[in-house]
């Protein structure tokens, strides 16, 4: 991978599969051959202002309108400022989602097309810089891994406010991995760690976290052999152990909806070891032969965790 300083702009370049795969995606997300921004030129601006003040003269005359050239150039360069706009979102989002691929190995399977056009729709109209970031990660990941982001976490995401976004960041930094995600409830709120009820009811409304009310999760003490539950919080991999023939552990917890768990993927996060402190000292209470030891994760997959040695006790 190398990097250009052209003016103002930074436009990275990664070669091979993930290149290739990357402009497929975005040629079919936007219906043409898509071509990286510095290898446009300032032509193509011109040429499609002449060609969007046609369009409108041919629609004028075909309704019987008069339209003086002064208007139809006004609509004109509306119509290319907007579009123009449009262009450079994407080329943002693009190089951004370059650069997040860079080294990275990618899957043979292909980006769903209508997925590809629903993303570019959307994208198209995102001028905030934190959310390009954001979506220049989706496209990355479902580029390395079709079909990671679901049409209805696009659309989600689409119309999620930057105030919900950043309560979302928040909240990411009090979730846990287990056969989804959860975040811990010793309370009614979170409002000791800076969220608030309210601010966790706005969370609800956008979809990221489950309506309704308070779900537990049981944690089970068998009968013979000791129960083990592995658990992730960030970079951290948690060991929950119940002796046998103890109390079971039940937790109250918030669930992550599917949207709420991909999202949380994207999201750069930091560990709070009071919170798990917390956690451990509720385990704890309920089961006093329990015990919760925490390591950092060397190497995470799908199938397995490797962390530092020996672990930490809470």
């Amino acid at each position: 991978m190398k990097t250009e300083a052209t003016g103002s702009l930074v436009t990275v370049n990664i070669d091979g599969k993930p290149l290739e795969k990357l402009i497929e995606v975005v040629s079919n997300g936007i219906g043409t051959i898509y071509r990286p921004r510095k290898i446009r030129k300032e032509a193509d601006a011109q040429a499609y202002a002449i060609k969007v003040l046609e369009k409108a003269k041919a629609e004028a005359g075909a309704e019987s309108l008069m339209i003086e050239t002064e208007t139809a150039e006004r609509i004109s360069q509306r119509l290319v400022a907007k579009e123009v706009r449009r262009q450079e979102n994407i080329d943002t989002v693009v190089e951004m989602a370059a650069n997040n691929l860079a080294g990275a190995e990618v899957s043979d399977k292909p980006v769903d097309g209508d997925w590809a056009s629903r993303f570019f729709d959307i994208v198209q109209d995102v001028s905030r810089e934190e959310m390009k970031t954001l979506w220049a990660k989706v496209l990355a990941k479902e580029i390395e891994r079709p079909s990671s982001y679901s049409m209805r976490t696009l659309e989600l995401l689409r119309n999620i406010s930057f105030e919900e976004a950043e309560l979302f960041v928040k909240l990411s930094d009090f979730v846990l991995k287990q056969n989804g995600c959860f975040v811990f409830m010793n309370g009614d709120d979170l409002d000791r760690y800076g969220l608030s009820y309210i601010e966790l009811a706005k969370l609800r409304e956008a979809g990221l976290l489950h309506t309704g009310e308070m779900v537990t999760r049981t944690y089970t003490s068998r009968q013979a052999d000791v129960s083990q539950s592995v658990l992730i919080y960030g970079q951290k991999v948690v060991i929950l152990t119940i002796q046998p023939n103890t109390k079971n552990i039940v937790m109250p917890v918030i669930l992550l909806t599917q949207a709420g768990r991909e999202i949380y993927e994207l999201v750069e996060h930091k560990d709070n070891l009071d919170y798990l402190k917390e956690f451990a000292a509720f385990i704890k209470k309920a089961n006093d032969t329990a015990s919760v030891k925490y390591s950092r994760i060397l190497e995470l997959d799908e199938k397995q965790v490797r962390y530092e040695t020996p672990l930490v006790e809470l």
